[in-house]
């Protein structure tokens, strides 16, 4: 007989809910746990608030905040090039993981994850002498928290 565990809903949205099961629902499902420590950290919101988003606004389809725990995530899980990202732009784990939104949201809707030009422009614009500098000052900010 297996061990059975209690479902685990997630704090940054109340409608994901983690629970063991045989069948496997996800690649990434470790997305989900670094994002709650990213939220418990509120690193995010601290480096997006200081840093300069020259896009368009309207035309933005991926918000700052979720550009950069995609991002960290993907270097956190051993993914290293931004074309990796492709191959998980459906998964639902990595989905959840990064979007600002609540709820099932993220989930609807063919947009899924940025795509490796989207990233590749974002680290481009986290290179500007003022990004980088928020960035020196994220690590330690992040070691104080």
């Amino acid at each position: 007989m297996g061990e059975t565990l209690r479902p685990v809903a997630t704090g940054f949205n109340r409608s994901l809910t983690i629970e063991t099961r045989s069948e496997r629902l996800s690649g990434d499902p470790g997305a989900v746990l670094l994002r709650e420590v990213l939220d418990a950290t509120g690193i995010v919101a601290w480096m997006a608030e200081r840093m300069e988003d020259e896009r368009r606004q309207p035309d933005v389809v991926h918000d700052l905040p979720s550009l950069l725990r995609t991002m960290v995530l993907l270097a956190a899980q051993g993914w290293r090039d931004h074309d990796d990202a492709n191959a998980l732009r459906h998964d639902p784990a990595m989905r959840l993981a990064v979007s600002s939104a609540a709820g099932l949201t993220p989930l609807i809707g063919e947009t899924g994850l940025a795509s490796q030009p989207t990233l590749s422009r974002c680290a481009a614009m986290l290179a500007k002498p003022k990004n980088l500098k928020v960035l020196r000052e994220a690590c330690m900010e992040l070691a104080s928290r």
